[in-house]
């Protein structure tokens, strides 16, 4: 007993002096801490300020202009591969999506042009005859065509606020205007952020290409919405990035076949080394005049944003 009692002593001085440390660990943890929240607040009003001088500087210098694109390449070959559904088979696909902007910022003014392209070639042939007797290439069989282009000019009522005037286009390159749409409108845009613009056009002619031989081309008075959103988010030091156009047009008449509309396109990508990254494209379209069903599209590839 007399043996164990030293140790016994020896054991609580260990724990007692173990238990100071601990607390002396999380004082130090917490100080530490409330240093970390102190550079971090500096750190976000510095930002609020390098954003306040950005804006400034955008108003001086001009133009902004950006670019980001995507494109996607497969190509696919078999020969004589028993196990395969088509032994002798092959298949080519390619996808090119395109997102740029200039824009122009005054004390009073600013003038945003945007340009949205999406286009998709695929080729397949499911035997050697099929290779021999269609005597075609990759872009003889397109799959996605898109083209939109807008050009906005607002005078500012404040900040935020501005009358404006647009001049929107929504097509396809090889059959551009046909079909198609063309909308020239003027009314008000709101800015409630740098990375949003939100238009409302009540005085906008629509005019409405179809394309299709017999049925004529329509125009009409209406209302157009269109609402251009982007974010760049960082993901594990890699930029993220989110662009999307929704487009609506509501006409103040009732035609057969109405020309009522929308379409909302959307363009995502993520960096992985020196601007170049993976991206995904997707969109939708209503319009009654051209197809009584819900249109839609899907992409993806690599891509390369500056």
């Amino acid at each position: 007993m007399k043996t164990l009692l030293p140790l016994f002593t020896l054991c609580l001085v260990a724990l007692n002096v173990q238990a100071q440390t601990v607390e002396e660990l999380k004082a130090m943890q917490s100080e530490k801490q409330a240093l970390v929240d102190d550079l971090q607040a500096q750190i976000d009003a510095a930002k609020s300020e390098i954003s306040e001088i950005q804006k400034k500087l955008d108003i001086e210098s001009g133009w902004q202009k950006g670019l980001n694109g995507l494109i996607g390449l497969a190509l696919n070959n078999s020969n004589g591969w028993v196990a395969n559904p088509n032994p002798d088979a092959s298949s080519s696909a390619l996808n090119i999506g395109i997102t740029a902007f200039a824009n122009s910022q005054g004390k009073k003014y600013f003038w945003n042009n945007k340009v949205v392209l999406t286009k998709a070639w695929q080729d397949v042939d499911l035997s050697d005859g099929d290779m021999a007797a269609e005597d075609d290439g990759l872009f003889d069989k397109g799959t996605v065509d898109i083209f939109n282009l807008q050009s906005l000019y607002g005078y500012k009522l404040s900040d935020n606020l501005a009358v404006s005037a647009m001049v929107d286009v929504n097509t396809s390159v090889e059959n551009f205007l046909s079909p198609g749409v063309l909308d020239i409108g003027a009314g008000i845009t709101w800015l409630p952020a740098a990375n949003l613009s939100i238009v409302a056009h009540p005085f906008d002619y629509h005019l409405a290409f179809s394309g299709v031989d017999g049925v004529d081309s329509k125009g009409g008075l209406g209302s157009k919405i269109r609402i251009d959103y982007n974010q760049t988010f960082s993901i594990a030091g890699k930029d993220f990035s989110y662009t999307s156009t929704l487009m609506t047009y509501m006409p103040y008449s009732s035609n057969d076949p109405t020309l009522f509309e929308y379409t909302w396109l959307n363009s995502i990508s993520f960096s992985i080394w020196k601007g170049i990254g993976v991206g995904f494209g997707f969109g939708l379209r209503n319009a009654e005049f051209e197809a009584v069903d819900t249109q839609s599209y899907t992409n993806f590839g690599l891509t390369y944003g500056f």
